[in-house]
Parts: structure tokens; sequence; C-alpha cells
């Protein structure tokens, strides 16, 4: 190779870099604890000068970042004694949205499943390996919250319900995460839970009937040490999700969509 190809290459894996302002990391971090369910809509975070102390900043870059989070309607701030920096509800999105939006995010959709299904089947099998009693009672503890949630359609149509099911079910992967004992998956696990709200949020005005199918087998096989179900019936989970999301497309685009595995 001669050498101006040999620099061509060099150049080629090396990317440029974009000092983040702090403002942004602070705005990413509070973003992240909304989407992985830690705030509920309603929920006030805590005042502006905690949160600066808390996050080693200064008020003014907190303040700086609480604009952003308005402006994407994810908070606001409400005056009074009652008031403070406080989760916002998002919006039904109506079945044009929904198909607008699945039109345009399909394909990065199903990237967010693949890796899911990569990273969470791992998880599930090491789970089933290395959980512990605690691990379980979490599991159970979540598990039981989503079926009471899922029992009636009255109650899955229930504004509150929607946003307390998706923190309830990232609950229950993240602690998924944690039993594997492997800090590089649980890390995946949780980017990708967090990466899915946006989406999943963005398309589902209640909670699908079919949403908590599969947890209390996926947590029969880790309490059983059974990683080769645990891993199975992941999959299993996730391939029925995406499944709901494709029915989701608009017409012409659901002959694309690819096919489904049958269930394990």
């Amino acid at each position: 190779m001669k050498a101006s190809e040999c620099e061509g290459a060099a150049g080629a894996a090396i990317g440029s870099v974009r000092a983040a302002a702090t403002y942004e990391l602070v705005v990413e971090q509070i973003r992240r604890a909304i989407f992985l369910g830690r705030f509920l809509p309603g929920d006030r975070l805590p005042a502006e000068r905690d949160l600066a102390s808390q996050m080693a900043v200064s008020r003014t870059t907190i303040r700086e970042a609480i604009r952003v989070l308005e402006g994407e309607g994810l908070v606001t701030v409400r005056r009074g004694a009652a008031g403070g920096l406080v989760v916002l509800e998002q919006g039904r999105p109506s079945r044009a949205e929904i198909e607008s939006y699945m039109a345009g995010q399909g394909d990065w959709i199903d990237h967010l499943l693949d890796y899911r299904i990569a990273n969470e089947c791992a998880a599930a099998a090491l789970a089933a390996s290395r959980r512990t009693d605690r691990h379980l009672a979490r599991l159970a503890a979540s598990l039981q919250e989503m079926t009471a949630i899922c029992a009636t359609p009255e109650a899955r149509a229930l504004t509150a319900n929607v946003g307390r099911f998706f923190a309830l079910d990232a609950a229950f992967h993240l602690t998924i995460g944690e039993a594997s004992m492997n800090p590089l998956l649980s890390q995946a696990v949780e980017d990708t839970r967090a990466a899915m709200y946006r989406p999943i949020g963005k398309v589902f005005a209640d909670v699908e009937a079919a949403a908590n199918d599969h947890h209390a087998a996926i947590l029969a096989a880790i309490a059983d040490r059974d990683a080769d179900a645990a891993a199975s019936w992941m999959k299993t989970h996730i391939e029925e999700t995406r499944a709901g999301l494709h029915r989701l497309l608009p017409r012409p685009r659901r002959t694309r969509a690819r096919s489904v595995p049958g269930k394990a």
C-alpha cells in the first residue's frame, strides 16, 4: 500500500470531535432519566439549586438545560408553592401522526430491536445463571404491577397507566441486565431502553393488550436457571414488539416489513 493510501485509511478511521457544552450533558442526563421512567408525568424534578449541586454545575447551566427540555415538551416550570420543574404528559398521537412517524422511523426502530435481541437475549441467559433472590423479587414486583395494568381495557387506556407501564417495563428489563452481572450488557440494555422511549411513546396511545406477554415466562425461566429458555422467551417477546410496531406502518410499507419468526 502506498504511503498516501495509508494516510487516507488512517484518516478515515478517526472522526471529527465536537466538544459538548455543559448544559447539553445536563439535558442528556435528565432526558435519559425521564425516558427510563425514573420520573413519570406529573413528577417534580429536584429544585434548580439541588440539581446544580447534585450535578456539580452552575445554576445558569441548569437554566439553559431546562429551556431545552421545555422546548422538547418534556418538562414545564410551574409557579407557586406546589410548582417547580414538572415532567409533562406526552400527548396521545392520532393514527395519521403514528403512520407518518413510523414511515420515517421504521428502519431505525428495526435497528433498535435487532440490537435489543443481540443484547437482551444474552443478558437473560446470563441472568438465569447469575441472578439473586433480590433480582427475582424485583422482577416479580414489576410483573405484578404490569399485570394489574393490563387486566382490563379500561386500565390499559388510562393516561396515567401508559407512562407507568413503560416505566415498569423498563425496570423489568433493566433488572435482567443487572442480573446478568455483566456491566457492558447492563449498559447496552439501558441505552436501548432510553432510545426506545421516543419511538414507543410516539406510537402507542394506550397500553397494548399483548404488552405484558412473555414477561411471566421470562421470569419463570430465570427463576428456574434455564438459560436457553430465558433467551428464547426474550427473543419471542422482542419479536412480538416488532410485529406490533409493523402493524402500525402505513399499508404500502407493510408488505416490505420483515417477517417475524414464529413463537418459541
